[in-house]
């Protein structure tokens, strides 16, 4: 679905449909509920990223996160690229930046790791250019333009529409929360579903 759909689908829902220049709002308000459910606890996996590979050079601790880092999550991490290795993604562990900090790490071979504020701080930092991989939630995007392919409106409409149209049509604003959380909940089953048909098939003995 389209931005513009989105728009025009709220406007009819919510009876404004006959009501001029109430595109721009209905859009702000989309951006607003986007950005609400950004920040629920529990983040759907089309917001997953797999795709960011960073690099720091040698002897500088830190890199700069990537625009539109959410959260790590459950399944994130940060990983180290490691040529000599057959499996050459090392996952690295998360500390507190106080902790690994009092440490004096140093400078050598990449194991640990902090983030604060919009920084990664590596530990100990790299004693030659290394190469990063970040596997985190990450923003759905602008809504600005009507052709940008958001995953909301691709994945879940109807989450945002209803989100949307409590902050457009306050009145009923019960509602559109409620049938908003039946499609969060939805996506949570189609999660969970996903999780088990990727494992392993066991043989239960008779």
């Amino acid at each position: 679905m389209k931005r513009d759909e989105a728009i025009e689908l709220i406007r009819l829902r919510t009876g404004q449909d006959h009501v001029a220049g109430w595109d721009e709002r209905i859009r702000l308000e989309l951006e607003m509920a986007q950005a609400s459910l950004e920040w629920d606890a529990v983040l759907p996996w089309f917001l997953m990223n797999v795709d960011d590979t960073l690099t720091a050079t040698a002897r500088t601790a830190t890199i700069t996160l990537p625009a539109g880092f959410l959260r790590l999550g459950t399944r994130g991490g940060l990983y180290r690229y490691d040529s000599t290795r057959t499996n050459p993604w090392v996952m690295l562990q998360r500390d507190s930046y106080e902790a690994l900090t009092a440490r004096n790490l140093g400078e050598g071979t990449v194991e640990w790791f902090a983030i604060l504020g919009s920084k990664i701080y590596l530990f100990p930092t790299p004693a030659v250019t290394t190469t990063f991989r970040l596997i985190h939630f990450k923003t759905g995007g602008s809504l600005a333009t009507n052709t940008a392919t958001n995953p909301w409106l691709v994945y879940a409409p109807e989450v945002l529409i209803h989100e949307a149209s409590a902050r457009v049509d306050p009145e009923r604003a019960g509602l559109w929360m409620e049938l908003a959380e039946k499609e969060k909940n939805r996506i949570r089953m189609n999660e969970d579903q996903r999780d088990f048909d990727g494992q392993i098939p066991r043989v239960i003995p008779e």
